[in-house]
């Protein structure tokens, strides 16, 4: 017997306890264990260990899991505050890309008749011209960012507290 077909068999003997096993791992693994005695004591020792955890009562401070399900909640509505920070911005992106190209041409306008009257060298026309058209999201991103730095310093108020 090789030793990757142990190894399979002690992996599945733990995958079994912890998400389960699919029908034709458990024929093989079965199979295995019948004629691997080495696999097969590690299997029942396996069983017997978990049997005696799950045999074990702990008393738990009432205080701690209020606290302990506090905390949970806390991080919680912080994920879901944080899915809900992306609509604004996305959105944000979209109005800003359809309103930049739809107001190109006289933004274009501007510029050049900005660089005729004060002598622009060339990069410097066409970075204003990228700015323009991502102003409105680079603000909304800086908003964004101040909110979560926010939310992070009550976090760490509130663990502070705990």
């Amino acid at each position: 017997m090789s030793a990757d077909a142990h190894e399979k068999a002690k992996r599945l003997i733990a995958a079994r306890y912890v998400e389960g096993i699919g029908a034709a791992d458990r024929e093989w693994l079965d199979g295995h264990l019948e004629t691997c005695s080495d696999c097969s004591e590690f299997a029942r020792a396996t069983e017997r260990a978990i049997r005696s955890v799950r045999g074990v009562s702990v008393r738990v401070d009432p205080e701690l899991v209020a606290r302990t399900r506090q905390a949970v909640q806390l991080r919680a509505s912080e994920l879901r505050g944080r899915q809900a920070q992306w609509l604004p911005l996305w959105m944000s992106c979209a109005v800003s890309w359809v309103l930049g190209g739809l107001s190109m041409p006289l933004v274009w306008r501007g510029v050049v008749w900005i660089e005729q009257y004060v002598n622009l060298p060339s990069p410097v026309w066409i970075l204003l011209l990228m700015l323009w058209w991502a102003l409105p999201t680079l603000a909304m991103a800086a908003v964004l960012g101040a909110r979560q730095l926010h939310a992070s310093d009550e976090r760490s108020h509130f663990d502070r507290r705990l």
